[in-house]
């Protein structure tokens, strides 16, 4: 169900014109759960100012994996989620069952789930596991190539010049899951990160970024190795953790379905908190 403001009011309000039979109880609870987006974003909040000539759309009922994961995309090939932040997204040594990986095959029981990427367990946003291994080679063929289009937004310390530039190193984690830069490029992995300097104001900066390849801790290290570690950030060098978490949002994944071949883009909107420490208006 769609609407063009025809003048400026509140969300509220137009969901209430929209819906007329429905609670504000109701139109809350759409609200709350991702159903409803102002010009393509998602809106939570029911006093958000629509202006006129904005479009207002409620989607369809959202699903929900064990009351935290939002899935936005679900068929017989591949399942795209939104992670929250502090959540791993595969097992590792010391954790095996608080996983999105494992949630997922809990809730899809007569389902293989495969993984396909990974965020770190700081990092929220959108994510893309599959359900059959040709679905899953085809997607991991896809990103060998860099033909996945990922973009990320993050909040760095300090002001950096606006506009865009390259981060280009040859990155090795040590014994202590610390992952640098290193001159040897035999031993370390090439990592490719273009960004974009957004905003600079109140000794902080908003980027967007762009990896080109998919190294393990890779824009966290580019970031700081810059002199401009992601707010929060403290394994990487970070002073000020204002949110309590890493100020890194995975928002946009573009990618070809491995079956029907169909391009597909999915993204979710950075979250509200970081308007708390910058101007995200874009």
């Amino acid at each position: 169900m769609k609407r063009i403001a025809d003048r400026n009011s509140s969300l509220l309000d137009i969901l209430h014109q929209m819906a007329p039979d429905s609670s504000k109880n109701t139109l809350r609870s759409w609200l709350q759960s991702g159903r409803v987006t102002v010009n393509g974003q998602r809106s939570e909040r029911a006093n958000t100012e629509v202006c006129a000539g904005q479009i207002v759309e409620i989607g369809s009922k959202v699903a929900f994996v064990r009351g935290s994961l939002r899935i936005a995309h679900d068929d017989d090939q591949i399942v795209v989620l939104e992670k929250p932040e502090g959540l791993l997204s595969v097992a590792t040594d010391f954790e095996t069952k608080a996983t999105v990986h494992a949630m997922l095959k809990r809730q899809f029981h007569n389902r293989r789930v495969y993984p396909v990427h990974r965020l770190d367990r700081e990092t929220s946003g959108v994510m893309l596991f599959a359900y059959t291994e040709n679905a899953r080679d085809a997607l991991k063929s896809q990103f060998e190539e860099h033909t996945i289009d990922k973009t990320y937004y993050a909040i760095v310390e300090r002001e950096m010049p606006l506009g865009p530039g390259k981060w280009e190193s040859y990155l090795e984690e040590d014994d202590f899951y610390f992952v640098k830069t290193t001159n040897d490029s035999v031993r370390g992995k090439l990592a490719v990160t273009h960004y974009e300097v957004l905003k600079a104001e109140r000794n902080r900066s908003l980027l967007r970024l762009k990896p080109l390849t998919g190294r393990k801790n890779q824009l966290r290290v580019h970031c700081s190795e810059a002199g401009h570690p992601i707010v929060g950030d403290k394994k990487y060098g970070a002073k000020t953790n204002p949110l309590k978490r890493v100020c890194l949002h995975a928002q946009k994944i573009t990618f070809s379905h491995p079956a029907s071949r169909r391009k597909m883009t999915f993204s979710t909107p950075i979250p509200p908190a970081f308007s708390k420490i910058i101007d995200i208006k874009l």
